[in-house]
């Protein structure tokens, strides 16, 4: 799948929080979803290619999200947006299993990653 047909669902409270990076995924050309409060499971049935769950600013998840999501596994790739301190994850997401961690400040690193061949799916260069 090339980075036209590639999907990235941000589970956020604070999504503004993250507009620079929304805008160069879309700039890239690659769909980026951020639900509305209560609309998370409506997005999870389009089967994003990868989840960002913004552990900074609270995801407002519920308990039925994150049982949806850890059921997901091998269908895209969870990752939780950080600043250094996971011991105390906000709400639901506590429960989340996730393939991986970016710092909120790295996700070039993390957008760079990937693009490499290990996620042929994702393509953002």
């Amino acid at each position: 799948m090339s980075a036209r047909g590639s999907e990235v669902l941000l589970l956020s409270a604070a999504p503004d929080a993250h507009g620079l990076m929304v805008q160069t995924l879309r700039r890239r050309g690659i769909r980026v979803s951020i639900p509305a409060p209560g609309a998370e499971l409506r997005a999870l049935d389009g089967g994003p290619d990868v989840i960002l769950v913004d552990l900074v600013h609270g995801t407002g998840m519920t308990r039925d999200v994150v049982a949806r999501l850890n059921r997901r596994r091998g269908r895209g790739i969870v990752v939780a947006l950080h600043e250094g301190a996971l011991d105390r994850a906000p709400d639901a997401a506590a429960d989340l299993v996730v393939e991986g961690y970016c710092r909120s400040t790295d996700w070039e690193l993390m957008l760079a990653s990937l693009a490499a061949p290990a996620h042929p799916g994702i393509r953002l260069h």
